[in-house]
């Protein structure tokens, strides 16, 4: 991704560690702030209406108009496992002003899973956690660690956040061994990794619907391992979701993994509340 044709503006984009940077948050009035986990770095262009309207164009490849309906949630998937966060006024025709952008920066994190992986290997896990905790990272490290061990890996990745696809073949590490389905909604992709691929491992980021519940459980019943995320500060938190808390109930998840902040080991659980 280069910053420097997004936002020509600011002069400091080559300051910048990338293989540290997590975000990129770009707000009008403001200079755009780069999170590298541990600090930031703020630019010295301090950013107009007009630079976030033309870096969102930019980053949408140019196509805002024709993705205003993918946009209606308030984010866009971009190469490479990257996300596109918008925050503005929404109105009948799309947005009509945009007042911040935030790019999440996928990373892959060799090592993050090695202290829980023998305990998880060949087990079902629910990884939970508040947003920017790195459930997606840890999650994308145990498909890579199954993937490595021999095991066939299917992964629904509805955002195209966990493998990143592009040129059809994962841009991140998800192991030699791990089939991808990206843009179908999961609870589809599941079902059909299911009946096509025969995966020993399933996995997939962000559940909590109903319908993500049916496929799991189907899954499971199949004798697949699920390997899923959700968003959530604790256990009480997500067992109050349709989406899990009948899978909690039934013991599909051997084990959670709890996550508070980047970097931070999981707390493993059992599955069973």
């Amino acid at each position: 991704m280069d910053w420097q044709l997004i936002v020509p503006g600011e002069p400091g984009w080559g300051q910048v560690d990338w293989a540290s940077a997590r975000e990129v948050r770009l707000r009008p009035g403001q200079a755009a702030l780069v999170w590298l986990g541990s600090h930031s770095w703020r630019g010295s262009h301090v950013l107009s209406p007009q630079d976030i309207y033309r870096a969102l164009q930019a980053l949408s490849g140019h196509s805002l108009a024709a993705r205003q309906e993918e946009s209606a949630l308030g984010f866009l998937p971009l190469p490479g496992g990257c996300r596109l966060g918008i925050c503005g006024e929404w109105g009948p025709r799309g947005w009509n002003r945009v007042h911040s952008l935030c790019v999440r920066l996928p990373h892959g994190a060799p090592g993050a899973a090695d202290g829980i992986y023998p305990l998880v290997k060949g087990k079902s896990v629910l990884i939970f956690g508040p947003p920017g905790s790195g459930k997606t990272t840890l999650l994308r490290e145990l498909i890579r660690l199954s993937s490595r061990d021999g095991m066939q890996v299917g992964v629904a990745d509805e955002r195209g956040e966990i493998a990143g696809c592009g040129e059809g073949q994962p841009q991140l590490d998800v192991g030699p061994n791990t089939d991808v389905v990206t843009g179908m909604e999961k609870s589809a992709a599941l079902a059909l990794l299911v009946r096509a691929f025969s995966p020993q491992v399933a996995a997939t980021d962000e559940i909590g619907s109903p319908a993500d519940a049916r496929a799991i459980g189907d899954a499971a019943r199949c004798g697949v391992r699920v390997l899923a995320t959700a968003h959530g500060d604790s256990l009480d938190d997500i067992k109050q979701r349709p989406g899990i808390g009948p899978l909690l109930r039934a013991g599909v998840f051997h084990h959670t993994a709890r996550l508070t902040a980047v970097g931070t080991p999981p707390v493993i659980g059992e599955g069973r509340p």
